[in-house]
């Protein structure tokens, strides 16, 4: 039997009181005592192993509300095109690894973004075929939603001119009808191949095939980056049967070292109806959560649907996946199944859409403690805020995207581009501020991101949201930032083992080798994570 571990030498902050405790007992996998050395001697029901934390910083475990680890894994494994700022930075960087590595079928890269490029658009099929001619090529652009791809794949998956656009998807074409090579959203479909997962207008599918060793692969490369930054539980915001098959094998194999919660994408509510599944199925390493849905594009692939009342005369103004009265039926008939909601939606018109459906969805039935959420929740009017508030509808958006694309969106909205994902009006109208990741989408690194959602600091060193003479606007103080990442989001999964460190909670904690609760944004900015223990076992060391 393992024996009781005993953390002392440090500041320990459990959230579930003020201040720190000298010590914290650690026995099986929960929390067995906390308060001074001798109280917690006592305590244990063997002689504990002690851990010095030797002036180190002890937190509850990070939760991430909104990430995707198969595809952070999938993203990992390929080449990493975010510092790309030309077309040729990308297929140097691309035929570079193709060269490295002649015996892999296809050449995979992630993370590009148009606006960040010299030319101001995606890569085309024929700047991708200069990388090679004879094996696909296939790079997903830096939002998820969609790809750019050969020539190779075009004719593998049947996408020509004669191709029709599918409804919430985008399928580029040159002057002469013929497929550029960038495909988008439900588009995405034809990426998957005859007997591929098919999500049709329910989202971007990034849910290309992978057989069992390489799915375990993706997911330990996942769990590995979300381990090392700390974060303990993760919900997987876009599930179809390829993550859940990956999911339940790695839990059955004793792999599965994250705490994950599943949102199943709405083009599995039917299955779920046709069996009754509602919420809270499942144990506390793998839990079915709720269902995902799309009401819009993505802002960083610039398809959002924004109107003139959120940003001024934006180009394009994106596409809906679903008419209202579509989605308005999904989102009632999760509810009816006990089942929370987790609707992207970034425009206003999209989130009016999701208040609209939700507020539907109450009127039909209450069901106290079941809470629906907007996923990103770019451009919301003060008017919509307000409304949140009154449906117990929570934002879950991600700071980090204002750092890393607030200077292209301050460039093309102005002002209303700072005011991207409003922090500070959520927090005014009394709404659980989360701090999340969406990786891929931004690598998840959870202090960071609470800095960020206290400075607003783009990369170019602009405050995306102006400034006033109490800081930057859309910020959010320090304290509440931390709690974004802990007990805010845990709470919102509807974990009550998690987020502190109470007696009797999961010991699911970090070991920093700073304290960040002092110094503000600067010292959530550089502390560092040294050790992340999953369940009182220590599952990753610096």
């Amino acid at each position: 039997m393992t024996p009781p571990v005993l953390f002392h030498g440090g500041s320990i902050h459990t959230f579930a009181r003020a201040g720190t405790v000298p010590a914290l007992l650690v026995e099986g996998e929960r929390v067995a005592a906390v308060g001074t050395l001798d109280d917690c001697r006592r305590a244990a029901t063997a002689t504990p192993r002690e851990h010095d934390l030797a002036g180190r910083t002890l937190l509850p475990g990070f939760v991430d509300a909104h990430v995707h680890p198969l595809l952070l894994g999938d993203a990992l494994s390929g080449v990493d095109l975010s510092g790309a700022r030309s077309l040729d930075d990308i297929v140097r960087l691309l035929r570079t690894h193709a060269e490295r590595d002649p015996d892999a079928a296809t050449v995979t890269g992630y993370g590009y973004d148009q606006s960040k490029l010299a030319e101001g658009r995606h890569p085309s099929r024929t700047e991708l075929d200069a990388v090679s001619g004879e094996r696909p090529v296939r790079i997903q652009h830096a939002s998820g939603h969609g790809y750019a791809v050969n020539t190779v794949v075009l004719r593998t998956c049947g996408i020509d001119a004669d191709t029709p656009t599918p409804s919430g998807g985008r399928i580029d074409r040159d002057d002469d009808g013929e497929p550029t090579g960038v495909v988008f959203d439900s588009a995405c479909d034809l990426l998957t191949g005859p007997d591929g997962v098919k999500v049709a207008n329910h989202g971007p599918n990034f849910h290309l095939p992978l057989d069992d060793s390489e799915a375990r692969r993706q997911l330990a490369l996942g769990q590995r980056a979300l381990l090392a930054a700390g974060i303990t539980s993760a919900c997987d915001a876009q599930v179809t049967g390829r993550e859940m098959r990956a999911y339940l094998a790695a839990r059955d194999s004793g792999d599965l070292a994250v705490r994950v919660h599943a949102l199943v994408l709405s083009s599995g509510l039917p299955h779920l109806e046709q069996l009754g599944l509602g919420g809270g199925l499942g144990d506390d390493r793998l839990e079915l959560l709720g269902v995902k849905l799309y009401a819009d594009g993505s802002v960083i692939a610039r398809t959002a649907y924004l109107s003139h009342a959120c940003c001024d005369d934006p180009a394009p103004s994106g596409y809906l996946y679903h008419d209202p009265d579509e989605l308005a039926s999904l989102i009632v008939a999760a509810h009816r199944l006990g089942l929370p909601t987790a609707t992207h939606a970034q425009g206003d018109v999209p989130i009016q859409i999701v208040l609209d459906a939700v507020a539907r969805a109450q009127e039909e039935r209450r069901r106290p403690g079941l809470t629906h959420r907007i996923e990103h929740c770019g451009f919301p009017t003060s008017t919509q805020i307000a409304r949140m508030a009154e449906l117990g509808v929570v934002p879950v958006p991600q700071p980090m995207q204002v750092t890393l694309y607030g200077d292209s969106l301050l460039a093309e909205y102005g002002d209303d581009g700072g005011r991207f994902y409003p922090m500070s009006e959520f927090a005014d109208a009394g709404l659980p501020l989360v701090v999340s990741s969406d990786g891929p989408v931004t690598t998840p690194d959870p202090l960071r991101a609470a800095a960020v959602a206290v400075t607003r600091r783009t990369l170019d060193g602009q405050t995306a949201g102006g400034r006033t003479d109490a800081g930057p606007r859309q910020g959010i103080a320090a304290q509440a930032a931390l709690r974004g990442i802990t007990a805010t989001p845990a709470r919102l999964l509807r974990c009550n083992d998690v987020g502190d460190l109470a007696v009797g909670r999961l010991a699911d904690l970090v070991v920093l080798d700073a304290d960040p609760t002092t110094g503000g944004a600067d010292a959530l900015d550089t502390a560092t994570v040294d050790e992340t223990w999953v369940g009182g076992a220590r599952v990753y060391r610096r």
